[in-house]
C-alpha cells in the first residue's frame, strides 16, 4: 500500500534554544533519522518547512521520497503547518509524525498499519497510547483533510480527533511519546543511545 507521511518540521525550536532538528543524534541529525524512520514504511514523506527552511531542504534534498512545503505562516504554529501539509497528501491513508521523534522505528508505524488491516472500515484515525498518553506516529483516513483544512489555524489535532472516528492502541513503546524540546529531554534521550 502505498502510503504519504507529513512531517511537519516548522518551529523555532525556542525551549531547546538553538534549532534542535540539526542537532546530532545516532550518525546524523535528529530530523534525518525522522525521516529515515519514516521512509521505511511510506512511499512519500511531505517535509513541512518555515524557520530556516531553505537549510532543512538542503538537508534532505538526497532523500527521494521527501517532497518539502514550505509553510509562510508557521508563526501560527504546528496546527497551520499540518494544514500546509495535507493540501500535497495523495494516499487515502496517511501518517502524521513529528520531526523531534527520532526514535519512531518501521515496528511502529507497522503495528499501526496491521490495525488498519482489521479495522479499516471501523475508524478514520489511528494513534498510539503509551500509559494512557497519546503519541505519534497517528495513522489518519484521507476524509480528515477537510476536517483540518475548515480548523482555524490557531486550532490543534485534539480538535479534529472529536469529528472522527478514533483507535487508540496501547503499546509499552516509550518512544511513540518521547520527543526533543529542551537541552534536558535531548541529553536524556541521547544518553539512552
Amino acid at each position: 500500500m502505498d502510503i504519504d507521511c507529513l512531517i511537519p518540521a516548522a518551529g523555532f525550536s525556542s525551549r531547546m534554544g538553538k534549532w534542535k532538528l540539526i542537532l546530532p543524534y545516532k550518525n546524523s541529525t535528529i530530523i534525518e533519522n525522522s525521516i529515515t524512520n519514516a521512509a521505511d514504511i511510506c512511499s512519500r514523506i511531505i517535509l513541512v518547512t518555515g524557520y530556516r527552511g531553505d537549510d532543512l531542504t538542503n538537508l534532505v534534498k538526497h532523500v527521494p521520497q521527501v517532497f518539502t512545503v514550505r509553510n509562510t505562516n508557521y508563526q501560527n504554529g504546528m496546527f497551520s503547518s499540518i494544514q500546509t501539509g495535507v493540501k500535497l497528501i495523495k494516499s487515502e491513508w496517511f501518517f502524521i509524525t513529528l520531526g523531534d521523534m527520532p526514535d519512531i522505528n518501521k515496528n511502529i508505524y507497522k503495528i499501526l498499519l496491521e490495525s488498519l488491516n482489521r479495522n479499516s472500515e471501523d475508524v478514520d484515525i489511528i494513534r498510539p497510547l503509551y500509559q494512557r498518553k497519546r503519541g505519534h506516529p497517528v495513522l489518519l483516513n484521507r476524509n480528515t483533510i477537510q476536517t483540518i483544512l475548515s480548523e482555524p489555524h490557531s486550532s490543534e489535532m485534539e480538535n479534529v480527533f472529536l469529528h472522527h472516528r478514533v483507535l487508540d492502541i496501547e503499546m509499552d513503546i516509550p518512544d511513540t511519546f518521547r520527543d526533543i524540546d529542551t537541552p534536558e529531554e535531548y541529553r536524556q534521550i541521547r544518553g539512552n543511545n
